[in-house]
């Protein structure tokens, strides 16, 4: 993720945008953790819900790569398809834990 460059485009300072992500990171915890739950237990709701919750966060602050994989969990609620998501968790967990690691370079 190249800090700076998406500082600018969202028209704040680098300390704030880190700051910002740091804050998201703690609550994707959160969706991440429900996610995960309600694919296990198949509640298509529940996944939609938690996978919508990390895609909105994720597009307004410009993660779109972290958004994608979100959007496509959340259609796969809609859609009732949750089997095989465990892969797509595994590839937004892998995200979220890259966007960690640039935010503590």
């Amino acid at each position: 993720m190249d800090i700076e460059n998406t500082a600018r485009n969202l028209g704040i300072g680098r300390d704030e945008l880190l700051e910002v992500l740091e804050i998201f990171l703690e609550a994707s915890v959160a969706d991440l953790e429900a996610l995960t739950e309600a694919v296990a237990a198949e509640d298509r709701s529940r996944a939609g819900a938690a996978a919508h919750s990390l895609k909105g966060a994720a597009l307004n602050l410009g993660l779109t790569e972290v958004a994608d994989l979100a959007r496509t969990l959340e259609m796969a609620a809609k859609d009732g398809v949750l089997l095989g998501a465990e892969g797509q968790l595994k590839d937004l967990r892998e995200k979220l834990q890259d966007l960690t690691q640039a935010i503590q370079a």
